[in-house]
């Protein structure tokens, strides 16, 4: 008999989302036991059933109220037990809010030169590959 070697793991999707003046949306977790009390961008799990792109339009009217008219993918992250994808909204709509208070405490646009200290590390990453246009990183575990 041959054994299921299936693996499950976390998708997490997460959407870039620039204003006119080309600044993006972040958002401070609070209260989820990740991460908090670090900007992010908004995003979360995929959900039975969804894509790539509808958990990213999902998750921005979630947290942020906005409505992701479209967007494409720019980078996937791999790292050990899941595996990231984020998302760049080209177009969309809506006045960000806090949608989510038991998750989120604070949220403002920033400009790519002046992010946060406290920005989840994989942010600069993903804005390095965009940047470089590059779409792939393997995050390694760490021994």
């Amino acid at each position: 008999m041959e054994r299921d070697r299936r693996v499950s793991f976390p998708v997490v999707v997460h959407t870039l989302v620039f204003d006119e003046k080309k600044r993006l949306l972040l958002l401070r977790r609070a209260n989820t036991g990740f991460l908090d009390g670090l900007y992010a961008l908004p995003g979360g799990h995929l959900g039975a059933g969804e894509t790539i792109v509808e958990a990213g339009k999902r998750e921005c009217e979630e947290e942020a109220g906005i409505e992701i008219i479209t967007s494409r993918p720019i980078s996937v992250l791999p790292f050990p037990g899941g595996i990231d994808f984020i998302l760049e909204a080209d177009r969309w709509f809506g006045d960000p809010r806090i949608n989510e208070p038991d998750k989120c405490d604070e949220m403002d646009w920033f400009s790519l030169d002046d992010l946060p200290e406290t920005t989840v590390p994989y942010l600069f990453k993903v804005l390095e590959m965009r940047a470089a246009q590059t779409w792939f990183h393997q995050y390694e575990e760490k021994a």
